[in-house]
């Protein structure tokens, strides 16, 4: 039996369906998986080595002349398939195996720019997390084959083999905690307010083994956070090396960005801090951690220009303290 597992992006969206995934491949031993994602998240599948990398170039999705002919090429691969899982549910992820003749077409809920009209198994939608959408997916998938169960979260990488990020952290007895200032470009608007960020630094050094962790677009961030805050940051690691010294902590403090799902799929205690972000579409499993925000009239919400950003200034470095210790 061989079955297609699509995500195309982005790096916490796969994340987050990586305990769905997990599921099937426990509960399906035998089965031949295949996850078609894009070039650029390709790396994500390396700690999963029983899923075969169906990779679809996003520079050519990019190009409207030459989109279907990608969407194609990826069809023929997975050509043949018994059954196809989309967790995606847009137009592009649901061509592909339309396109490549798959009879049995699952998704999960999720059916943007028409997507549900080339699935024959599209589940209802309902506003749930994403890794409970996710999970649905893959419940609903065992339950037409007889086998129930398949819809629990567990971490999903906290066993799985990394590689050892050497020595980064003092092992003196204290809690170590990771704090995750930033997020990427596109995602600006979900940033706690870097004064917050240096208050907690201070409130927290004495009482736990803190470390920064800052991305590849937060160079500025590394030019001047450590000296400022007397924090150190963790080395420039590979990304997987980087799970590996994250599974170490003892906690995680982040904003909803990818690295704060990849310490949920790690087993690591999360707080979580929020804004804009929906609570409930981008929430956490439960038993993971806890989101912390205002709760104010106009948060959730999808204004990427907003100026005020009152739903981060009035979350306080207090508050997360208190929550945090």
């Amino acid at each position: 039996m061989r079955i297609a597992l699509l995500r195309l992006s982005a790096l916490g969206d796969i994340l987050r369906v990586f305990p769905a995934w997990s599921n099937l491949r426990k509960a399906f031993p035998d089965v031949h998986f295949q996850a078609v994602i894009e070039d650029r998240h390709a790396f994500l599948l390396a700690p999963l080595p029983w899923l075969e990398p169906v990779i679809v170039r996003r520079k050519e999705l990019s190009n409207p002349l030459n989109a279907v002919r990608e969407l194609k090429a990826a069809a023929a691969e997975i050509r043949g398939a018994d059954a196809s899982l989309d967790f995606h549910g847009i137009l592009k992820s649901a061509l592909i195996p339309k396109f490549a003749g798959i009879e049995d077409r699952w998704g999960d809920g999720v059916t943007k720019e028409g997507a549900g009209w080339m699935q024959n198994h599209p589940l209802p939608w309902r506003r749930l997390s994403r890794y409970q959408q996710a999970l649905g997916l893959s419940e609903a998938f065992g339950e037409s084959q007889g086998l129930d169960g398949l819809g629990r979260f567990h971490p999903a990488l906290k066993d799985v083999p990394l590689p050892d990020p050497g020595d980064i952290w003092a092992s003196d007895g204290r809690p170590r905690i990771v704090l995750v200032p930033g997020a990427s470009r596109r995602g600006a608007i979900k940033r706690w307010p870097m004064r917050h960020w240096t208050r907690l630094a201070s409130l927290l050094q004495g009482q736990a083994e803190l470390r920064w962790s800052m991305g590849p677009e937060e160079e500025d961030l590394r030019a001047w956070l450590p000296g400022k805050s007397g924090v150190p940051a963790l080395p420039k690691l590979d990304f997987w090396v980087l799970a590996s010294a994250l599974r170490q902590a003892d906690r995680v403090i982040s904003p909803d960005t990818g690295l704060l799902h990849l310490a949920v799929l790690l087993g690591v205690p999360v707080t979580a801090i929020f804004g804009p972000s929906d609570p409930v579409v981008a929430g956490l499993p439960e038993g993971a951690g806890e989101v912390l925000r205002t709760d104010i009239a106009c948060s959730p919400c999808r204004e990427r220009q907003c100026l005020r950003r009152q739903c981060l200034e009035e979350l306080t470095p207090e508050v997360v303290m208190k929550a945090v210790m």
